[in-house]
C-alpha cells in the first residue's frame, strides 16, 4: 500500500494506481535539531502539525504517506513519524510499518541492506502489478439480519424531528469550519501501567474498557443533565483476526501482519439511570477535589467490566451484524458523509487502542522513539541494536465523528502513552483539556493503590 496511488479519489469509484517509481524526496524528511532546542516540544509541535497536512497531491498519482525523521545532533536517539492518508491503511497497518522498519534498521546496522531498484532518490518499483490487501467484504461473508438491518436504515433515514435519543452528542454540533485538529498526550510510566493492569484483571476488563469508563466519569462531570442526560461512545475494532490466512505468495506473511484497511467501531448506550447515578456520586463542590471516591470507583469497574463483556461478544459475533457489512448499500461516500455532518453527533467520544508493542525487538505506531539497545557509543560493531523506547498514535479530527477521540499505545517495559484529539471547531478546549486532566489524574491514582 505504500508504492501505489489513488486515482479519481473524489469521485463515487476512487482505485488504486501503480506507479512506476517513487520520488523519496516527497516522502521522507530529516530534521536535525540544535544542542539546545527542547527536543520533546519539537516533536509535540511537529506531530500536531502533521495531523492536519492535506495530501493535495492526489492527482499526479503520488502514494499519500511521507515519515519525518527527527535527530538531536549525534544524540543516538530519532524519532519517526509516520503520517498517511487512512484509504491507505488503519493503525494497526502503521505498526506493522514501524515493526518491519525497526527490523530493517537492525539488519542494516548489522551490514546487510538490499538497496536494490534505489537510484539517487528515485525507488524504481517493481513491473508486475502489486500484491494489494483485498477488501473484507470480497474475502468473507458479512451476513446481515433482518433486523438489524431495518435499525440500521432507520436510524440513517429517520427524519430529525423524530429523533428523541437523548444518549447521542447533541451538546457537541457538528461544525465543518473552521477546521483544525486539536491534540493533547499524556505518559503513564510503566511502574504505574502494571499496577493498573493489574487492577483490570482483576475487575474483569481491560485498558480498552477502562478508558471508556474513565471517559464516561469525566464527561459526566463535566457537562451537566440538562446538555446530556445519557452519552454513547464507540470502541474501534480490529478485523484482521477473521481474516482468512494470507496467499502464499503475499508479502505480508500472516494476516495480522496485512497493511491495509480493516477496521470496524462497536458502539456502547450509557443510559440515563447509569449516568445519573455517576453523578450523583461526585463531589459537590469542585475544591473538595477530583479524586476517584470508593463509590466512584465501584461504578467505574463496573462500566468498565461491562464495556469489556460488549467487546468480547462483538468478538464472538465474527462479521455478522458489523457495520462494515452495511457498507455495500452505500453508493456515493462523498454524499453519505455530507449527510451525517448534518446530522446530530451520535457519539461523544471514541475509544482505540493499538496494544504493547515490543521495543526490543520489533514495534511502533505513528510516532517512535528509537534508539539503540546499549549506549556506549554510535558503533554497531559492538552489538547493538535499534529499539523503541516510546510510542505515539494520533488521529486527525474527523468533522461528524466523535467529539473527542481517544488513542492509546503501549511500549512493553516502557510504559502506555493516551492521546486525544478534537475539531477545534465544535469542541471547547478548556473541556478537551480538564478531561485528558481527569484521565490523568485517575490513572495515577489507581495506579498510587499498590
Amino acid at each position: 500500500m505504500l508504492q501505489v496511488g489513488m486515482t479519481d479519489a473524489t469521485s463515487k469509484t476512487p482505485s488504486w494506481i501503480q506507479l512506476h517509481s517513487l520520488d523519496l524526496t516527497q516522502h521522507i524528511k530529516w530534521l536535525h535539531i540544535g544542542d539546545n532546542d527542547n527536543f520533546e516540544q519539537m516533536v509535540q509541535e511537529i506531530f500536531r502539525a502533521q495531523l492536519d497536512e492535506r495530501f493535495h497531491d492526489l492527482s499526479i498519482k503520488r502514494p499519500s504517506w511521507k515519515i519525518t525523521v527527527i535527530r538531536q545532533q549525534n544524540l543516538p536517539t530519532m524519532e519517526v513519524l509516520l503520517t498517511w492518508n487512512h484509504p491507505h491503511f488503519d493503525g494497526a497497518g502503521a505498526k506493522v510499518f514501524h515493526e518491519d522498519f525497526l527490523e530493517m534498521l537492525n539488519t542494516a546496522a548489522g551490514g546487510a541492506c538490499d538497496r536494490t531498484g534505489l537510484d539517487g532518490d528515485i525507488l524504481r518499483l517493481p513491473q508486475v502489478s502489486p500484491l494489494l490487501p483485498a477488501p473484507i467484504e470480497s474475502l468473507k461473508s458479512l451476513p446481515l439480519d433482518v433486523k438489524y438491518l431495518a435499525k440500521v436504515f432507520w436510524e440513517e433515514n429517520r427524519p430529525q424531528i423524530l429523533n428523541r435519543d437523548v444518549s447521542q452528542a447533541a451538546w457537541c454540533p457538528i461544525r465543518s469550519s473552521p477546521y483544525k485538529t486539536q491534540f493533547r498526550s499524556f505518559l503513564v510510566d510503566n511502574a504505574s501501567l502494571l499496577v493498573i493492569l493489574a487492577l483490570c484483571r482483576q475487575n474483569k476488563t481491560t485498558i480498552t474498557g477502562l478508558l471508556n469508563g474513565l471517559a464516561l466519569v469525566a464527561f459526566s462531570s463535566h457537562l451537566d443533565s440538562a446538555v446530556a442526560a445519557a452519552f454513547q461512545s464507540s470502541t474501534i475494532i480490529d478485523h484482521r483476526r477473521n481474516l482468512p490466512p494470507a496467499p502464499p505468495d503475499a508479502p505480508w506473511v500472516r494476516c495480522d501482519r496485512v497493511v491495509g484497511n480493516y477496521v470496524t467501531q462497536l458502539p456502547h448506550r450509557f443510559d440515563p439511570q447509569l449516568v445519573a447515578r455517576i453523578r450523583s456520586k461526585l463531589p459537590v463542590e469542585a475544591s473538595k477535589g477530583r479524586g476517584l471516591s470508593e463509590d466512584l470507583q465501584r461504578e467505574l469497574w463496573s462500566v468498565s467490566a461491562q464495556n469489556r463483556v460488549e467487546i468480547v461478544r462483538k468478538l464472538e459475533a465474527g462479521l455478522r451484524n458489523d457495520l462494515v457489512g452495511v457498507f455495500k448499500y452505500v453508493t456515493d461516500w462523498q454524499q453519505t458523509m455530507r449527510g451525517m455532518a448534518r446530522k446530530t453527533r451520535q457519539f461523544s467520544w471514541l475509544v482505540t487502542n493499538i496494544g504493547v508493542m515490543d521495543g526490543n525487538q520489533s514495534t511502533g505506531p505513528s510516532s517512535s522513539t528509537m534508539r539503540p539497545s546499549t549506549k556506549r557509543n554510535s558503533n554497531f560493531n559492538d552489538g547493538q541494536r535499534w529499539s523503541i523506547c516510546r510510542a505515539q498514535f494520533g488521529l486527525s479530527a474527523e468533522i461528524p465523528a466523535a467529539a473527542i477521540e481517544f488513542a492509546s499505545v503501549s511500549v512493553a517495559g516502557h510504559g502506555m502513552c493516551v492521546s486525544a484529539n478534537w475539531p477545534d471547531c465544535a469542541v471547547d478546549a478548556m473541556l478537551g483539556e480538564r478531561i485528558m486532566a481527569d484521565l490523568e489524574r485517575w490513572l495515577l491514582q489507581l495506579a498510587s493503590q499498590s
